[in-house]
Formats: C-alpha cells, sequence, structure tokens
C-alpha cells in the first residue's frame, strides 16, 4: 500500500506593519492641530519672559547704580542710548550732569532685545513722550540721578512693551529709599499696578 500523502501546510496570513494612508492623515491632522493651539501661546510665553526680564534687568541697573553712588559719594545715573537701543549708568564725577570722558562708566549694560520696545501707553510708537515718567520727556536722555545718600530726584519710570502689546513700568516709587517696584499696565483703568494690587492680579495678551 501507498503510505498516504501529505496535504501542503497552509501558511496563517500574519497582519502586515506600518501606517495605512489613512492614519497617516489622521496623524499629520492632529500634529497640525497641535501646533496651531500650542504654538501662539508659547510665543505669547516667549514675549512675555523677555518683557519681565527686560524689565528686571534694568531694575538691576539702576540698583547697581543707586549702590555705586553711595560708595563713591557722588551722583549716579541711568540713562537710554537710542543709537544702541541700551540703557547704562554712570557716576557723574565731573558734576556736569551729562555722560562725559570724564565719568566712570558702570559695568552692565542692558540691550532690549527684540520684540521689546522702550514704548509707553498711549503714544503711536517705540521712543514717544510716555516711555519715560517723571524724570524726562525726551526719552534719548532721561533717567534717575541719584545722590550719595541713596535718594532719587524724582519719582518716574521706564516703560516697556512686548509683541503682544503688553506694558511694564520700572518705577522708582519712594526717591527718599530709591525703592524700586515693577507696574503692569491695565487698559481698563489707563493705569499701571503692582501685581495684586487693588485686586489687580496680573494677565497677559
Amino acid at each position: 500500500m501507498k503510505p498516504a500523502s501529505r496535504s501542503p501546510s497552509r501558511r496563517v496570513p500574519q497582519a502586515e506593519s506600518g501606517f495605512t494612508l489613512m492614519e497617516m492623515i489622521v496623524v499629520v491632522a492632529v500634529i497640525g492641530i497641535l501646533v496651531l493651539i500650542t504654538v501662539p501661546s508659547f510665543l505669547g510665553m516667549l514675549n512675555r519672559f523677555k518683557l519681565t526680564g527686560t524689565t528686571r534687568e534694568v531694575a538691576a541697573l539702576m540698583q547697581a547704580a543707586r549702590l555705586e553712588s553711595i560708595k563713591m559719594s557722588r551722583t549716579a545715573q541711568v540713562n537710554y542710548d537710542a543709537t544702541s537701543n541700551t540703557f547704562f549708568s554712570f557716576v557723574d564725577l565731573d558734576g556736569d550732569g551729562t555722560f562725559s570722558d570724564g565719568d566712570k562708566l558702570l559695568a552692565g549694560r542692558v540691550i532690549i532685545p527684540r520684540k521689546v520696545d522702550f514704548w509707553g501707553p498711549g503714544d503711536g510708537g517705540p521712543l514717544g513722550a510716555n516711555a519715560i515718567e517723571g524724570w524726562d520727556d525726551a526719552p534719548v536722555h532721561g533717567g534717575p540721578i541719584y545722590s550719595s545718600d541713596g535718594s532719587v530726584d524724582r519719582a518716574g519710570a521706564f516703560r516697556f512693551r512686548d509683541a503682544s502689546g503688553n506694558f511694564l513700568e520700572v518705577r522708582v516709587e519712594v526717591p527718599a529709599t530709591g525703592r524700586i517696584v515693577l507696574r503692569k499696565w491695565f487698559e481698563a483703568d489707563s493705569a499701571f499696578f503692582l501685581n495684586g494690587e487693588s485686586g489687580h492680579k496680573w494677565t497677559w495678551k
């Protein structure tokens, strides 16, 4: 007798690996939606960090000028240079009220970064009359003048705007002590406030 012939073994079909075209389209669509949602939020956050960082650097520059004025028993100033878009400080050794060759330029400058402008509310653009309040109506010159006892000649503020339209100011609030505060502009009240002052919690555009 002939041995019974074996039928050929059947192969079990395996699932194909990889993505189908439809799955790829869905994934790309989801990524696109996430980008549209997160990118504006990220850019707004970046603008806010630049604005707050700039104001804090200018405040630190002002504090440094005050300390140097006390240390050297001479007046010191913080000014803005429109040519380089930079804030700088110096000790007025020759007493002429302006920066000159005989004065001591202090270390550390604050360069205004891109997407941040020296700009006050109500102005049509940067370097307007409201960019400086209290010290000088001309932003190319003005700034606080510190006496050897640490006081400032008068209260005033430097103001800045980010690309989203938020305004912050660095203000010398108490001339006798040179106390510096950061305040944010509230359009509805047409005024600057500390964070939480009179119920004004800072929010951002």
